[in-house]
Order: C-alpha cells, then structure tokens, then sequence
C-alpha cells in the first residue's frame, strides 16, 4: 500500500500531540491533586464523584446548623435554669414569710426583695445569643418582657361569711413606686351606711373612718380611687380588700418557634417561646404575676396569701423544670445528629478522595513512562521527517 509523505507526517503529529495530551493531563492532576479534570476525562466517575460533593455540601451545611442550634439551646438551657435557681430563693422566702412569727415591716423588707428578683427575672429572660434575644420568637430583635407603666389592679376580695360586698378600683396613679392598700369594712351595713378605713403599710397604721358610697373615692393621696357597689346591701364588719398598684412585666415577642433545617425533610425547634416558659401574658404558669401578687401580699401583710403564692411558686417550678427538660432533650437530640453527620462527613471525604484525588506515586510513575515515550517518539519523528529522496541520488 502506497503512503503518501504529508499522509506520514499527519500521523506522526496525530501521534505527537496525543502523547502531549497525555503528559499535559498527567502532569495537571499532579499539581492540582485532581484526578480528573474535565468531565469528558470520565463522565460515569465525575458524574458519581460530583454526587459526593453535593451530598458532602449538604452534610457541612447540617453540621453548621446543628452548631447554631446547640448554642441557642445551650443558651436558653442556661438562661432557665438561672430563673429555676432564683424561684427556689424565692419560694424560700415565701415559706418564711407565709409563718406567723414575721412582723409587718419584716414582710414590708421582703417585698422589696421581692421587687429584686422579679426585675431580675426581666433580665434572664431577656438573655441573648449573639445579639439576638432567645425568648422573642420570631422577634428576635425585641426585647421579650418590658416593665409598663403604673397600673391600678382589681380589689382582692376577703370577705367575712354572709357579706355580699363588691367593689371596683379605678384612678390615674401618680406615684413613684408600688403600693398596696389595704381597705377594711369598720361597721357593716349596706354600702352608704358601712364604713371603712384603709392602711397602706399592711395594716400598722389606718385612716380616720368614712362612709362607702358609690365613689369613685380617694385612697391616699397618689391617685388611686374605689367605688363600692351600691348592690351591696351587707357588708360584714372585718370584710377586707386589696388594691395593688404596681408596674406590670408583659411579654413582647410572638408564639412562633424558630427552627433549622438539620437533615432532608428533617426540622428541628431550637427556641422556647417566653410567654410560655416565663410568663408575662398572663394564665396559671406566669412568675411575674406570681411574684407581683406575692409582693403586694407581703406589703399587705397577709400570710395566708403569701402561702397561696408559695404553692403557685412550686406549681410554676414544675412547669419550668418540663421546659428545662425539653430542652435537655434536644440538646440530646444535637449531639446524636452531631455525632452521625461527623462519621458520615468521614465517609464522603474518604469517598471523595479516593474517587478524584490523584494518586502522586501512579502518576508519577507515569509522567516518567508519558515523557520516555514522548521523547523516543520526538527522536523518530524527527528521523523520519527528515528524510528526504535526495539523499538516495
């Protein structure tokens, strides 16, 4: 078969440029550390090693989630177990001071402790995780409890058997701290013929007599007023009721519970609603009621409501401790998740490396084979291109 001199030289540079390939190739997954460099190196093995990729992406990502998630949990755990310590102080108090043994000014002194621990509450449940409040919800930007202005509560009512007394309290408090007035039934009768006094230091000291009557009628000199029910047509002498004037704490953030993503299809709650686990929108497991009621009955000097509070103190304790331990558990829940995306993160990288990573000992020892070759193949193309007919004549 006859072959013509440019059909040789197109071949050997065929041959040339494939050997050069060839080393180009070898000596880029040496520097690179990549065993493929192109997808059409091997479609079938990158198409699977970028699946490996993706899926070690994902891993990361949940990873970086479930350290979020550990902090803002860790973060609550600590700010709830904080108030948990404080309510055990402060049910203490309230068992000392629910005895008979303590003095009015005694219970006046552990009002203002009182006081203490409740804006001390504010302050834990206000806590933060990186600048972000951890009991808002989704209003992380918000403070969760606030302290509102003065605000006149509705009469306790301690009434003496067969009194159908009732009253109601109004006004606009001009005062500069909480009080509590304690108003009591002189003389019984039908209102506009009883009469009644009122103390404001838990009954050491009274005023002078008056006449109930429809009102509104002043109670001391800050604001505060009571209007007795003109219905009421038996007061009982020793009949007794509570006005409270404090400043209420009220939640501000929402009920929404912040969640990450921490698996496919897989969520996880990582926050605790505040009105929920502390209180401040009212109902059974509020502390700051709790402990704004407990204050005003210490300022009263009433031992048998303290002893109520106390049992509230305890009842709020339970719940608390089932918060905590919530939490707890998904804390628990982190660490499991934690600890399998760590040996799956193992795994991929293992894949990952043994699929597309260069192999520096083979591909060495083939870039030494690729440039032997390519070198003899130089020399004999440089032979064979350089023949020519003349040289025969």
């Amino acid at each position: 078969m006859r072959v013509s001199m440019p059909t040789m030289y197109g071949n050997i540079q065929t041959q040339l440029q494939r050997l050069a390939e060839e080393l180009q190739n070898t000596n880029a997954t040496i520097s690179t550390g990549r065993k493929y460099q192109r997808i059409s190196d091997d479609p079938v093995e990158v198409g699977a090693l970028m699946g490996l990729n993706v899926e070690s992406s994902q891993v990361t990502q949940y990873k970086s989630n479930l350290d979020t998630a550990n902090s803002w949990l860790s973060a609550t755990e600590t700010a709830l177990t904080n108030i948990n310590t404080l309510v055990s102080s402060t049910a203490s108090l309230a068992e000392q001071m629910a005895t008979g043994t303590y003095t009015a000014q005694q219970r006046a002194a552990a009002a203002q402790q009182v006081q203490q621990y409740m804006e001390e509450f504010m302050q834990m449940g206000n806590s933060r995780y990186q600048g972000h409040y951890i009991l808002s919800g989704y209003k992380i930007d918000t403070e969760p409890f606030t302290m509102q202005p003065f605000a006149i509560q509705p009469p306790e009512m301690h009434l003496q058997a067969g009194s159908d007394g009732a009253a109601t309290s109004s006004g606009t408090y001009t005062g500069t701290s909480s009080a509590t007035y304690i108003v009591e039934i002189d003389s019984g009768g039908a209102t506009g013929a009883a009469t009644y006094r009122v103390s404001e230091d838990g009954g050491q000291t009274w005023s002078a007599t008056n006449t109930t009557a429809a009102g509104p009628l002043a109670i001391g000199t800050d604001g505060a007023q009571v209007s007795f029910n003109v219905a009421s047509t038996n007061w009982v002498a020793g009949d007794r009721f509570t006005i409270s004037v404090y400043q209420p704490i009220t939640y501000q953030g929402d009920n929404n519970t912040l969640e990450l993503t921490t698996g496919r299809g897989s969520r996880m709650a990582v926050s605790t609603v505040g009105s929920e686990a502390v209180g401040g929108a009212g109902g059974a497991n509020d502390l700051f009621q709790i402990m704004a009621q407990l204050k005003s009955n210490l300022e009263a000097n009433d031992a048998g409501e303290v002893g109520a509070r106390l049992e509230e103190l305890r009842d709020y304790q339970a719940h608390l401790t089932s918060e905590i331990a919530g939490v707890g558990a998904a804390l628990n829940r982190v660490e499991v998740k934690q600890n399998a995306y760590d040996s799956l993160n193992e795994q991929l990288t293992t894949n990952i490396a043994n699929k597309g990573d260069t192999d520096l000992v083979a591909a060495a020892t083939a870039l030494a084979t690729q440039q032997l070759a390519y070198q003899a193949a130089l020399q004999s193309a440089t032979k064979v291109m350089g023949m020519s007919l003349l040289d025969y004549l």
